[in-house]
């Protein structure tokens, strides 16, 4: 009997998903935990595996569609097997019904029924594609357009402001990203020719932006936030940095060390390792800190785990092994949960000084790191130059009062001023 496959539900909040990417085609044979398709949630892409031996029956929906989660999009069975007749007849209905399918379905380029339905799933004019010499184009020539022009952001932000995806610049053949696109628009000429370029432009939010804009908003307008800003000397602690850079093979960065500083104040002030549960609050038995990371779709926090029980080498790579899986949107559903405290740093990017973070329900705090700045001080009337660390601390006025929060943010102050004790 054929089974269905359904598209995920990856987490409590989401509700839909969009096919990036089918990795098989309809009459492959496939096997149970292998992957056959790339999904797209509010958080990463995600690989989605076959539950069951056999035989790809058929695909019901098709790559950059929208789906709500547990609606079928293809059936999986033996060699043969007609699959149940309502789903697969819905699905043909849908396709038959869209646009772009009926103008692709009459184009006289000569392609095989396997191309031709690739091409219309992906929204593409088979009179873009180029077939081989001989020439039919067949699925993989489709395939591989698809693969090497761009991804399927990148793809509806082009196409928003009217450029072809194909003829945007990009690194090493690869498919074209958001940034790619957005760097060739700054580059456009203003001409008279080119509405676009004087006018207005729609760029789409990703499902990242739209999921993080609906939680922020409600988190500010739900939570009685108040954040503390202060200055801690980082003179000391950057030269121990350049130490411990000189010295080791894994390069340590301002992010690492403070991450750590921090883990260490939250061990010392537990109230600010909490969530909010209805009208309690728990106190969390293990720091796990979301490290927040800008990516072309929208801002991640992935979770690192364990914050305090590990070494400053491992918590290093752990960082950067999180933050480049998260660029690359192949972090797993789990790695987005748990978080008991967050920290965003964007001194790193230059400009602002400080900011006001907002909370990632439901904890209780965030802690944002700004710029590093130098200041003239007098030291026993001596002018003397001293690097400053920008820190805010965003907190929750329910879990805690001022006197708890000035002595979280002290207690990180305190450990960026004696730098030492990080390592400890």
């Amino acid at each position: 009997m054929a089974s269905s496959v359904i598209m995920p539900k990856a987490g409590m909040a989401m509700e839909e998903g969009v096919i990036v990417a089918w990795l098989k085609k309809a009459g492959d044979a496939v096997v149970r935990g292998e992957p056959i398709a790339e999904i797209e949630t509010d958080k990463a892409v995600m690989e989605l595996e076959a539950e069951a031996d056999g035989v790809l029956l058929t695909i019901t929906r098709g790559v950059g569609e929208k789906v709500p989660v547990t609606e079928v999009i293809a059936w999986i069975g033996q060699s043969g097997e007609i699959p149940p007749a309502t789903a697969t007849a819905k699905a043909t209905a849908k396709a038959a019904a869209t646009p772009a399918a009926t103008k692709l379905a009459s184009s006289p380029i000569p392609a095989t029924p396997a191309a031709r339905r690739i091409a219309g799933e992906a929204g593409i004019e088979l009179a873009s594609l180029l077939p081989p010499p001989g020439g039919v184009l067949h699925a993989d020539d489709v395939r591989r357009h698809i693969r090497k022009d761009a991804t399927p952001l990148a793809s509806r932000i082009a196409e928003a402001a009217a450029m072809d995806p194909g003829a945007v610049p990009r690194f090493e053949g690869r498919r074209a990203h958001k940034a790619d696109v957005e760097a060739a628009l700054r580059s456009r000429t203003p001409s008279s020719g080119d509405p676009q370029a004087t006018g207005d432009r729609r760029i789409p939010l990703t499902a990242i932006q739209r999921i993080t804009g609906e939680r922020l908003a409600r988190s500010h307008a739900e939570i009685p936030s108040v954040t503390l800003f202060a200055l801690a000397d980082a003179t000391r602690f950057l030269a121990v940095r350049k130490e411990l850079n000189a010295e080791g093979s894994i390069r340590i960065s301002v992010n690492d060390l403070v991450i750590r500083a921090c883990a260490k104040a939250l061990l010392a002030n537990p109230r600010a390792n909490a969530v909010i549960d209805g009208d309690g609050l728990i106190l969390k038995g293990g720091i796990h800190i979301g490290v927040a990371v800008a990516t072309d779709t929208g801002l991640l926090v992935p979770t690192l785990r364990d914050a305090a029980r590990l070494s400053l080498p491992e918590l290093s790579l752990r960082v950067k092994d999180l933050a480049g899986r998260a660029r690359a949107r192949r972090l797993r559903p789990e790695e987005l949960e748990g978080g008991t405290f967050t920290i965003s740093n964007i001194g790193m990017y230059g400009g602002a000084t400080s900011f006001t973070p907002i909370i990632n329900q439901p904890q209780v705090g965030i802690l944002g790191i700004g710029a590093l700045e130098e200041r003239l001080f007098l030291e026993a009337g001596v002018p003397v130059v001293r690097t400053m660390l920008h820190l805010s601390f965003s907190f929750d006025h329910r879990a805690l009062d001022g006197a708890e929060s000035s002595s979280f943010i002290k207690a990180v102050k305190d450990l960026i001023e004696r730098p030492l004790l990080i390592l400890a």
